[in-house]
């Protein structure tokens, strides 16, 4: 089937609407991961949470329970914020990624964050059921952890909030010690964003009245890094000097499967 300027146009169009769709999160939202925000340990990812800290010199972790996302991106905007006002060494971490055996071990100079939704009839997130397994049953001693939570809920469900207020009460019996508020987000209301930002705010002014971190006026942070590639000329084949390149664009469609009458797409 040749292909003429036009349908060739919308090819690319339809390329990149697609790419832009799947990507808008890495692009524009972002989760941190780009933004120094994971830790590997000698190249491999590590279940140990201290090693972790210590190895790549962090002193801040945020750890998320979510089942849809949401969460996660709270986690991402206040690592994000935390890193630029205050100069904290932020972890973003999902709570399934860690061993909590060694989670006694954290010590008080780490400050350590629960974004934690409630899934269904107050139940945890599918990457939280193993933490509130630990908390109930394992945990002895978290004499040395410092915390504050944040819980996501729906208050038209009957346990709102239900994990949440449970990573908050069980961490206090415990003995770990809340150093800022506990804040909930109600999805019910429809004021989650509100809830969240409410909360961040009181966070903050414990960190600066309570801890005494100095806040500063916040730095941009791109969520994506660009890494020159010396061996790689702008002569070479595989370079996009900024126009289509049709090669490439064709390697993402398989145009046999596809019969497109123009007229009717306009």
């Amino acid at each position: 089937m040749a292909l003429d300027t036009l349908d060739f146009t919308v090819m690319i169009a339809i390329a990149v609407a697609m790419i832009a769709y799947f990507a808008k999160n890495k692009i524009f939202g972002g989760d941190g991961t780009s933004a120094g925000f994971t830790a590997s340990v000698g190249g491999e990812t590590s279940r140990n949470l201290v090693e972790t800290l210590q190895k790549n010199g962090k002193n801040t972790i945020v750890f998320f329970g979510s089942q849809t996302g949401t969460a996660e991106d709270y986690a991402s905007k206040l690592a994000k914020e935390l890193s630029s006002k205050f100069n904290l060494k932020v972890l973003i971490a999902d709570l399934a990624d860690y061993d909590y055996e060694h989670f006694a071990d954290v010590g008080d100079d780490i400050l350590v964050f629960f974004l934690a939704a409630t899934y269904g009839e107050g139940e945890p997130t599918d990457n939280a059921v193993d933490f509130f397994e630990f908390i109930d049953n394992e945990a002895d001693n978290l004499s040395s952890l410092r915390y504050s939570v944040f819980g996501l809920g729906n208050s038209t469900y009957e346990f709102y909030n239900a994990m949440g207020k449970k990573i908050n009460t069980r961490l206090e019996e415990l003995g770990a010690e809340r150093f800022a508020e506990y804040g909930e987000g109600d999805d019910g209301n429809g004021t989650m964003d509100e809830d969240f930002l409410a909360w961040k705010d009181t966070v903050f002014e414990s960190l600066k009245n309570n801890l005494n971190f100095e806040e500063h006026e916040a730095v941009y942070q791109p969520n994506i890094e660009l890494t020159e590639i010396e061996e790689m000329p702008l002569d070479d084949p595989h370079v996009s000097n900024g126009e289509p390149m049709k090669k490439e664009v064709m390697k993402l469609l398989d145009l046999t499967r596809f019969k497109i009458d123009i007229k009717k797409m306009f």
